[in-house]
C-alpha cells in the first residue's frame, strides 16, 4: 500500500490579539491528520509541530483604563462549600507606566467578580447548630438554647457523628447582678400630718410623701379609697 501521508494542519491565527493595547498573543489549532480524515496523536506526524501562539501589537497603550485582578485566594472551607476572593483595581496604563487610581474611574468597564464559591471535598456528616435563642433572664443569671443536628452531605440525618464533638445545645447568660431600685423615700418632713389629714388623694402630696402615703393605703384600703371618691 505505501506508506500513509500524515501532515499537519492548523487553523487560521484568530483575528483578535489578547491585548487591547501593547503585546498579546494570537491562537490558532494544529491537528496531525492522515489522509485529511483521521484525526492522530500528536506525535505521529513528521517534522516540526507548527506553533500555535504567535505574539501581536496593538499599539502603544496611552492613557488605558483597565481593570487588575490578582490572583484568588486559598477556599475558606476545607470541606464543602466555600469562598474564595480576589483583589481587584483599577489601573491607570499610560506606555507600559502603570499607576493604581480610584475605582470610580474605571465604572463605565465592567469589573471583574471578585467572589466566587469554592468546594474542595465533600465533608461527610458533620454537626449542624441554629442559633442561640434569646436569654431566658436579662441578669441574675439566665439560660439560652439552640437546636443540635448531625447531617450527612445530602443534609439527610445522621447518627454518625462523633458524640464526644456535640456541640452545646444549652448555655448560661446574663450572670451579672440586677441593678438595684432606687429606694423610696418621703421628701416632706412630716408626711405623718398628711396621711391623718387624708390628703393622699391628691397627686401632689402621694409624690412628696409617696412611702407614707403607700403605708396607709395597704393599711387602710377602703378608707382611703372612700375618701378618694368622696372628694
Amino acid at each position: 500500500m505505501g506508506a500513509c501521508a500524515r501532515s499537519w494542519f492548523s487553523s487560521l491565527w484568530s483575528q483578535r490579539c489578547s491585548a487591547e493595547c501593547g503585546r498579546g498573543n494570537r491562537t490558532r489549532t494544529t491537528v496531525c491528520l492522515m489522509d485529511h480524515v483521521t484525526d492522530l496523536p500528536l506525535d505521529s506526524c513528521e517534522g516540526e509541530r507548527p506553533p500555535e501562539v504567535t505574539g501581536c501589537d496593538s499599539g502603544p497603550c496611552q492613557n488605558q483604563l483597565e481593570w487588575y485582578t490578582g490572583p484568588w485566594s486559598q477556599c475558606s472551607a476545607e470541606c464543602g462549600n466555600g469562598t474564595q476572593t480576589r483583589r481587584v483595581v483599577c489601573i491607570f496604563n499610560n506606555n507600559s507606566h502603570m499607576e493604581v487610581v480610584d475605582q470610580s474611574k474605571c465604572s463605565s468597564l465592567p469589573q471583574p467578580i471578585t467572589a466566587q464559591t469554592c468546594r474542595l471535598k465533600p465533608c461527610g456528616v458533620q454537626w449542624y447548630v441554629t442559633d442561640w435563642s434569646a436569654c431566658s433572664r436579662s441578669c441574675n443569671g439566665g439560660y439560652r438554647v439552640r437546636e443540635v443536628r448531625c447531617l450527612a452531605d445530602n443534609i439527610a440525618p445522621s447518627d454518625r457523628c462523633d458524640p464526644s464533638l456535640t456541640p452545646e445545645s444549652r448555655e448560661e447568660c446574663n450572670k451579672h447582678d440586677c441593678p438595684k431600685r432606687p429606694q423610696r423615700i418621703d421628701q416632706y418632713h412630716n408626711c405623718m400630718v398628711v396621711v391623718q389629714a387624708r390628703l393622699c388623694i391628691y397627686p401632689y402630696y402621694r409624690s412628696v410623701c409617696c412611702v407614707s402615703c403607700s403605708r396607709s393605703q395597704r393599711t387602710y384600703p377602703n378608707s382611703f379609697q372612700k375618701n378618694h371618691i368622696h372628694r
